[in-house]
Protein backbone atom coordinates (compact mmCIF):
# COMPACT_ATOMS: atom_id res chain seq x y z
CA UNK A 1 0.00 0.00 0.00
CA UNK A 2 3.18 2.23 0.48
CA UNK A 3 4.17 1.99 -2.85
CA UNK A 4 0.39 2.94 -4.20
CA UNK A 5 0.54 6.34 -1.76
CA UNK A 6 4.36 6.84 -2.83
CA UNK A 7 3.20 6.81 -6.64
CA UNK A 8 -0.13 8.84 -6.72
CA UNK A 9 -1.81 5.65 -7.60
CA UNK A 10 -4.76 3.98 -7.34
CA UNK A 11 -5.43 0.57 -7.58
CA UNK A 12 -8.81 -1.73 -7.99
CA UNK A 13 -8.72 -4.94 -6.07
CA UNK A 14 -12.53 -5.46 -6.23
CA UNK A 15 -11.98 -8.29 -8.42
CA UNK A 16 -9.68 -10.27 -5.90
CA UNK A 17 -11.17 -13.55 -4.07
CA UNK A 18 -10.94 -13.47 -0.37
CA UNK A 19 -8.03 -15.47 0.07
CA UNK A 20 -5.98 -12.94 -2.36
CA UNK A 21 -7.47 -10.28 -0.24
CA UNK A 22 -5.47 -12.08 2.64
CA UNK A 23 -2.62 -12.79 1.16
CA UNK A 24 -2.76 -8.86 -0.23
CA UNK A 25 -3.09 -7.25 3.51
CA UNK A 26 0.03 -10.14 4.90
CA UNK A 27 2.55 -8.70 1.98
CA UNK A 28 4.54 -6.16 2.90
CA UNK A 29 6.37 -4.90 0.11
CA UNK A 30 8.76 -1.53 0.81
CA UNK A 31 8.53 1.40 -1.54
CA UNK A 32 12.12 1.29 -1.77
CA UNK A 33 11.78 -2.70 -2.95
CA UNK A 34 9.47 -1.83 -5.24
CA UNK A 35 11.41 1.33 -7.29
CA UNK A 36 12.99 -0.72 -9.34
CA UNK A 37 10.47 -3.28 -10.04
CA UNK A 38 7.93 -3.69 -13.10
CA UNK A 39 4.81 -3.27 -12.49
CA UNK A 40 4.36 -7.33 -12.96
CA UNK A 41 6.95 -8.07 -10.77
CA UNK A 42 4.96 -5.74 -8.34
CA UNK A 43 2.06 -7.22 -9.07
CA UNK A 44 3.09 -11.13 -8.56
CA UNK A 45 4.67 -10.06 -5.50
CA UNK A 46 1.24 -9.28 -4.06
CA UNK A 47 -0.71 -11.39 -5.60
CA UNK A 48 1.00 -14.38 -7.06
CA UNK A 49 2.03 -15.52 -10.48
CA UNK A 50 -0.19 -13.99 -13.10
CA UNK A 51 -2.12 -11.76 -11.15
CA UNK A 52 -2.87 -7.86 -12.72
CA UNK A 53 -4.70 -5.60 -10.93
CA UNK A 54 -6.45 -2.00 -12.76
CA UNK A 55 -5.04 0.96 -12.02
CA UNK A 56 -5.69 5.15 -12.20
CA UNK A 57 -2.90 7.65 -11.97
CA UNK A 58 -2.86 11.26 -11.91
CA UNK A 59 -0.76 14.06 -12.96
CA UNK A 60 0.94 16.97 -10.21
CA UNK A 61 0.02 19.53 -13.10
CA UNK A 62 -2.71 20.04 -15.33
CA UNK A 63 -2.00 21.70 -18.74
CA UNK A 64 -3.38 25.25 -19.27
CA UNK A 65 -5.51 23.73 -22.53
CA UNK A 66 -7.00 20.76 -21.09
CA UNK A 67 -11.09 21.23 -21.30
CA UNK A 68 -12.98 21.59 -17.85
CA UNK A 69 -15.23 18.44 -18.93
CA UNK A 70 -12.68 16.34 -19.50
CA UNK A 71 -11.10 17.16 -15.77
CA UNK A 72 -14.20 16.26 -14.61
CA UNK A 73 -14.45 13.39 -16.05
CA UNK A 74 -11.16 12.13 -14.84
CA UNK A 75 -12.59 13.61 -11.17
CA UNK A 76 -15.61 11.55 -11.24
CA UNK A 77 -13.47 8.64 -12.26
CA UNK A 78 -11.03 9.34 -9.19
CA UNK A 79 -13.77 9.74 -6.77
CA UNK A 80 -15.47 6.21 -7.89
CA UNK A 81 -11.74 4.29 -7.56
CA UNK A 82 -11.54 5.98 -4.01
CA UNK A 83 -15.25 5.23 -3.06
CA UNK A 84 -14.51 1.41 -3.95
CA UNK A 85 -11.02 1.81 -2.12
CA UNK A 86 -12.85 2.85 1.19
CA UNK A 87 -15.67 -0.13 0.74
CA UNK A 88 -12.47 -2.65 0.04
CA UNK A 89 -10.71 -1.31 3.30
CA UNK A 90 -13.97 -1.73 5.32
CA UNK A 91 -14.08 -5.14 4.06
CA UNK A 92 -10.58 -5.88 5.08
CA UNK A 93 -11.31 -4.91 8.39
CA UNK A 94 -14.66 -7.26 8.67
CA UNK A 95 -12.42 -9.89 7.16
CA UNK A 96 -9.45 -9.67 9.79
CA UNK A 97 -12.47 -9.31 12.76
CA UNK A 98 -13.94 -12.59 11.46
CA UNK A 99 -10.93 -14.19 11.21
CA UNK A 100 -9.47 -13.31 14.70
CA UNK A 101 -13.04 -14.04 16.05
CA UNK A 102 -12.43 -17.48 14.54
CA UNK A 103 -8.71 -18.09 16.03
CA UNK A 104 -10.10 -17.59 18.89
CA UNK A 105 -12.67 -20.34 18.98
CA UNK A 106 -10.10 -22.69 17.76
CA UNK A 107 -8.67 -22.05 20.89
CA UNK A 108 -11.43 -22.04 22.98
CA UNK A 109 -12.25 -25.52 21.29
CA UNK A 110 -8.58 -26.85 21.40
CA UNK A 111 -8.63 -26.61 25.54
CA UNK A 112 -11.73 -28.64 25.88
CA UNK A 113 -10.88 -32.05 26.34
CA UNK A 114 -11.90 -34.59 23.66
CA UNK A 115 -13.06 -38.14 23.63
CA UNK A 116 -10.69 -40.06 22.76
CA UNK A 117 -10.84 -42.39 19.89
CA UNK A 118 -10.53 -46.37 20.60
CA UNK A 119 -7.29 -47.71 19.86
CA UNK A 120 -6.83 -50.29 17.02
CA UNK A 121 -6.16 -53.38 20.17
CA UNK A 122 -9.82 -52.13 21.36
CA UNK A 123 -11.55 -52.09 18.09
CA UNK A 124 -10.00 -55.61 17.70
CA UNK A 125 -11.33 -56.55 21.20
CA UNK A 126 -14.65 -55.70 20.05
CA UNK A 127 -14.61 -57.67 17.20
CA UNK A 128 -13.43 -60.50 18.98
CA UNK A 129 -16.53 -60.00 21.30
CA UNK A 130 -18.79 -60.73 18.55
CA UNK A 131 -16.93 -63.29 16.60
CA UNK A 132 -17.28 -65.14 20.29
CA UNK A 133 -20.68 -64.93 20.83
CA UNK A 134 -22.01 -65.71 17.76
CA UNK A 135 -22.04 -69.14 18.02
CA UNK A 136 -23.65 -68.24 21.74
CA UNK A 137 -26.51 -66.35 20.37
CA UNK A 138 -27.40 -69.20 18.06
CA UNK A 139 -27.06 -71.76 20.63
CA UNK A 140 -29.23 -69.85 23.46
CA UNK A 141 -32.32 -70.62 20.80
CA UNK A 142 -31.72 -74.27 20.59
CA UNK A 143 -31.45 -74.60 23.92
CA UNK A 144 -34.97 -76.33 25.59
CA UNK A 145 -35.40 -77.87 28.59
CA UNK A 146 -36.24 -81.28 28.74
CA UNK A 147 -39.49 -81.66 31.43
CA UNK A 148 -39.32 -84.81 33.76
CA UNK A 149 -36.49 -87.31 34.94
CA UNK A 150 -35.24 -88.28 31.61
CA UNK A 151 -31.60 -87.06 32.20
CA UNK A 152 -30.41 -89.52 30.32
CA UNK A 153 -31.92 -88.22 27.02
CA UNK A 154 -31.48 -84.35 27.59
CA UNK A 155 -27.75 -85.36 28.58
CA UNK A 156 -27.61 -86.86 25.23
CA UNK A 157 -28.67 -83.56 23.59
CA UNK A 158 -26.62 -81.61 25.98
CA UNK A 159 -23.25 -83.52 24.61
CA UNK A 160 -24.24 -81.50 20.84
CA UNK A 161 -24.59 -78.25 22.74
CA UNK A 162 -21.18 -79.15 24.90
CA UNK A 163 -18.96 -79.85 21.56
CA UNK A 164 -19.54 -76.55 19.80
CA UNK A 165 -19.51 -74.75 23.48
CA UNK A 166 -16.32 -76.17 23.76
CA UNK A 167 -14.95 -75.41 19.99
CA UNK A 168 -15.90 -72.02 20.59
CA UNK A 169 -13.57 -71.49 23.84
CA UNK A 170 -10.86 -72.77 21.70
CA UNK A 171 -11.27 -70.30 18.92
CA UNK A 172 -11.19 -67.58 21.33
CA UNK A 173 -8.52 -68.16 23.19
CA UNK A 174 -6.52 -68.73 19.66
CA UNK A 175 -8.12 -65.49 18.51
CA UNK A 176 -6.84 -63.51 21.37
CA UNK A 177 -3.19 -64.18 20.35
CA UNK A 178 -2.87 -61.63 17.64
CA UNK A 179 -3.98 -59.25 19.56
CA UNK A 180 -0.82 -59.49 22.38
CA UNK A 181 -2.64 -62.36 24.86
CA UNK A 182 -1.04 -65.90 25.68
CA UNK A 183 -3.58 -68.06 27.52
CA UNK A 184 -2.65 -71.73 29.44
CA UNK A 185 -5.98 -73.90 30.07
CA UNK A 186 -5.13 -76.94 32.41
CA UNK A 187 -7.79 -79.58 33.44
CA UNK A 188 -7.10 -81.00 37.12
CA UNK A 189 -7.69 -83.99 39.22
CA UNK A 190 -7.47 -82.04 42.55
CA UNK A 191 -8.89 -85.40 44.45
CA UNK A 192 -6.96 -86.55 47.67
CA UNK A 193 -6.58 -89.69 46.47
CA UNK A 194 -3.25 -91.27 45.45
CA UNK A 195 -3.88 -92.40 41.50
CA UNK A 196 -5.40 -89.14 40.56
CA UNK A 197 -5.40 -89.04 36.41
CA UNK A 198 -2.34 -86.74 35.06
CA UNK A 199 -3.18 -82.93 33.79
CA UNK A 200 -4.49 -82.13 30.76
CA UNK A 201 -3.41 -79.18 28.58
CA UNK A 202 -6.23 -78.01 26.91
CA UNK A 203 -4.82 -75.02 25.57
CA UNK A 204 -1.18 -73.06 25.49
CA UNK A 205 0.19 -69.98 23.79
CA UNK A 206 3.59 -68.72 23.28
CA UNK A 207 4.74 -67.04 25.96
CA UNK A 208 4.91 -63.27 26.48
CA UNK A 209 8.12 -61.29 27.38
CA UNK A 210 7.61 -61.21 31.50
CA UNK A 211 8.78 -57.93 31.52
CA UNK A 212 6.04 -56.20 29.57
CA UNK A 213 3.17 -58.18 30.39
CA UNK A 214 0.86 -58.46 33.23
CA UNK A 215 -1.32 -61.49 34.06
CA UNK A 216 -5.15 -62.62 35.56
CA UNK A 217 -6.01 -66.04 36.15
CA UNK A 218 -9.01 -68.56 37.74
CA UNK A 219 -10.01 -71.40 38.27
CA UNK A 220 -13.62 -73.12 37.53
CA UNK A 221 -14.14 -76.12 39.75
CA UNK A 222 -16.43 -79.37 39.19
CA UNK A 223 -16.49 -80.17 35.67
CA UNK A 224 -17.45 -83.73 34.79
CA UNK A 225 -15.47 -86.16 33.30
CA UNK A 226 -17.73 -86.60 30.33
CA UNK A 227 -16.34 -82.84 29.32
CA UNK A 228 -13.01 -84.67 28.73
CA UNK A 229 -14.59 -86.75 25.85
CA UNK A 230 -15.57 -83.53 24.16
CA UNK A 231 -11.92 -81.83 24.51
CA UNK A 232 -9.89 -84.66 23.66
CA UNK A 233 -9.31 -83.41 19.98
CA UNK A 234 -8.14 -80.39 21.39
CA UNK A 235 -5.54 -81.45 23.44
CA UNK A 236 -2.18 -80.57 22.81
CA UNK A 237 -0.44 -82.51 20.70
CA UNK A 238 1.21 -85.67 23.22
CA UNK A 239 -1.31 -85.87 25.29
CA UNK A 240 -4.30 -88.76 25.53
CA UNK A 241 -7.62 -88.84 26.89
CA UNK A 242 -6.94 -90.77 30.44
CA UNK A 243 -9.10 -93.57 31.81
CA UNK A 244 -11.08 -92.17 34.74
CA UNK A 245 -14.32 -92.75 36.76
CA UNK A 246 -16.99 -91.35 36.10
CA UNK A 247 -17.58 -89.59 39.77
CA UNK A 248 -14.29 -87.81 39.33
CA UNK A 249 -14.46 -84.10 39.37
CA UNK A 250 -11.87 -81.89 37.33
CA UNK A 251 -10.73 -77.92 37.88
CA UNK A 252 -10.37 -75.76 34.87
CA UNK A 253 -6.88 -73.38 35.46
CA UNK A 254 -6.81 -71.09 33.67
CA UNK A 255 -4.12 -68.27 33.48
CA UNK A 256 -4.17 -65.37 31.03
CA UNK A 257 -1.11 -63.20 30.30
CA UNK A 258 -1.65 -59.75 28.27
CA UNK A 259 1.33 -57.31 27.04
CA UNK A 260 0.55 -54.32 28.33
CA UNK A 261 1.96 -52.48 24.91
CA UNK A 262 -1.49 -53.26 23.42
CA UNK A 263 -2.98 -50.07 25.36
CA UNK A 264 -5.79 -52.16 26.81
CA UNK A 265 -6.69 -50.30 30.23
CA UNK A 266 -6.90 -52.49 33.95
CA UNK A 267 -11.09 -51.77 33.32
CA UNK A 268 -10.73 -53.59 30.11
CA UNK A 269 -8.94 -56.53 31.38
CA UNK A 270 -11.47 -56.47 34.46
CA UNK A 271 -14.08 -56.93 32.11
CA UNK A 272 -12.97 -60.10 29.80
CA UNK A 273 -11.70 -61.68 32.82
CA UNK A 274 -15.03 -62.01 34.17
CA UNK A 275 -16.41 -62.92 30.63
CA UNK A 276 -14.00 -65.77 30.19
CA UNK A 277 -14.55 -67.06 33.12
CA UNK A 278 -18.40 -67.25 32.27
CA UNK A 279 -17.43 -68.88 28.88
CA UNK A 280 -15.74 -71.30 30.52
CA UNK A 281 -18.67 -71.81 32.79
CA UNK A 282 -20.75 -72.76 29.93
CA UNK A 283 -17.97 -75.47 29.14
CA UNK A 284 -18.88 -76.64 32.60
CA UNK A 285 -22.65 -76.44 32.67
CA UNK A 286 -22.87 -78.14 29.45
CA UNK A 287 -22.07 -81.65 31.32
CA UNK A 288 -24.73 -84.64 30.99
CA UNK A 289 -27.16 -85.09 33.51
CA UNK A 290 -27.15 -81.35 34.23
CA UNK A 291 -30.38 -79.27 34.19
CA UNK A 292 -30.76 -77.07 30.81
CA UNK A 293 -31.60 -73.85 33.06
CA UNK A 294 -27.89 -73.80 34.08
CA UNK A 295 -26.24 -73.49 31.16
CA UNK A 296 -28.72 -71.25 29.63
CA UNK A 297 -27.74 -68.90 32.47
CA UNK A 298 -23.98 -68.98 31.97
CA UNK A 299 -24.89 -68.53 27.87
CA UNK A 300 -26.97 -65.84 28.75
CA UNK A 301 -24.42 -63.96 30.71
CA UNK A 302 -21.93 -64.19 28.87
CA UNK A 303 -23.93 -62.59 25.79
CA UNK A 304 -24.55 -59.85 28.72
CA UNK A 305 -21.26 -59.14 29.62
CA UNK A 306 -20.25 -58.89 26.00
CA UNK A 307 -22.49 -55.68 25.27
CA UNK A 308 -21.35 -53.66 28.41
CA UNK A 309 -17.44 -54.15 27.72
CA UNK A 310 -15.50 -51.00 28.11
CA UNK A 311 -14.68 -51.19 24.22
CA UNK A 312 -18.53 -51.62 23.16
CA UNK A 313 -19.75 -47.96 21.50
CA UNK A 314 -22.35 -47.78 24.34
CA UNK A 315 -19.49 -47.74 27.21
CA UNK A 316 -16.74 -45.51 25.30
CA UNK A 317 -19.79 -42.67 25.26
CA UNK A 318 -19.69 -42.94 28.72
CA UNK A 319 -15.94 -42.80 30.50
CA UNK A 320 -17.71 -41.70 33.87
CA UNK A 321 -19.73 -45.41 34.57
CA UNK A 322 -17.48 -47.15 37.46
CA UNK A 323 -15.91 -50.48 36.67
CA UNK A 324 -18.48 -53.87 36.26
CA UNK A 325 -16.52 -54.97 39.58
CA UNK A 326 -17.38 -51.70 41.36
CA UNK A 327 -21.42 -52.51 40.89
CA UNK A 328 -23.41 -52.29 43.72
CA UNK A 329 -26.90 -53.37 44.40
CA UNK A 330 -28.93 -50.49 45.78
CA UNK A 331 -29.53 -49.33 48.73
CA UNK A 332 -25.82 -50.74 49.56
CA UNK A 333 -22.21 -49.14 50.25
CA UNK A 334 -20.18 -48.48 47.22
CA UNK A 335 -17.99 -51.13 47.02
CA UNK A 336 -14.41 -50.42 45.46
CA UNK A 337 -12.78 -53.51 44.17
CA UNK A 338 -8.65 -54.29 44.76
CA UNK A 339 -7.79 -55.31 41.14
CA UNK A 340 -4.91 -57.24 42.37
CA UNK A 341 -7.33 -59.82 44.63
CA UNK A 342 -10.55 -59.38 42.61
CA UNK A 343 -12.89 -62.35 42.06
CA UNK A 344 -13.79 -62.71 38.10
CA UNK A 345 -16.59 -64.83 39.47
CA UNK A 346 -19.80 -62.59 39.50
CA UNK A 347 -23.12 -62.94 39.75
CA UNK A 348 -25.63 -63.10 37.51
CA UNK A 349 -27.90 -60.42 40.00
CA UNK A 350 -24.33 -58.13 39.34
CA UNK A 351 -23.93 -58.35 35.90
CA UNK A 352 -27.70 -57.44 35.21
CA UNK A 353 -27.38 -54.65 37.36
CA UNK A 354 -24.43 -52.83 35.68
CA UNK A 355 -26.28 -53.97 32.55
CA UNK A 356 -29.20 -51.58 33.45
CA UNK A 357 -27.21 -49.12 34.92
CA UNK A 358 -25.24 -48.71 31.34
CA UNK A 359 -28.62 -49.02 29.42
CA UNK A 360 -29.63 -45.66 31.96
CA UNK A 361 -26.43 -43.80 31.43
CA UNK A 362 -27.19 -43.89 28.37
CA UNK A 363 -30.47 -43.07 27.80
CA UNK A 364 -31.77 -46.41 26.14
CA UNK A 365 -33.64 -47.48 29.14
Amino acid sequence: MSVLKKYGVLADFSALEDAQLDRLIKAAVSARSAQDMTFATWCEQLLGPGQRVPIARFDKAVAGQTRMHTLADGRELAVGIKSLERQHQAAFKEAQRLQAEAESSRSQLSQVPARAEPCATVRLLRDWYADTTRPLHRLLWEIKEIEGQLFEQQGQVNRDYRTQLIQTVVQALGSLEPLGFASEVELRDDSPSDDRAPPLVLHRSRPLDEGESTSFEFVVEGIQVDVLSGVSEYLVLGQSYPAVDKQDRFNCYVRVAVDRRNGLSDDELSHLSCFLYKLFETMARSTDRRPRGALREQVILCLLLSCTAPCMPVRLQLPELHRLQDTSYSGSATHVSDTATEDPNLSAGKIVEYLLRVLRASSIY
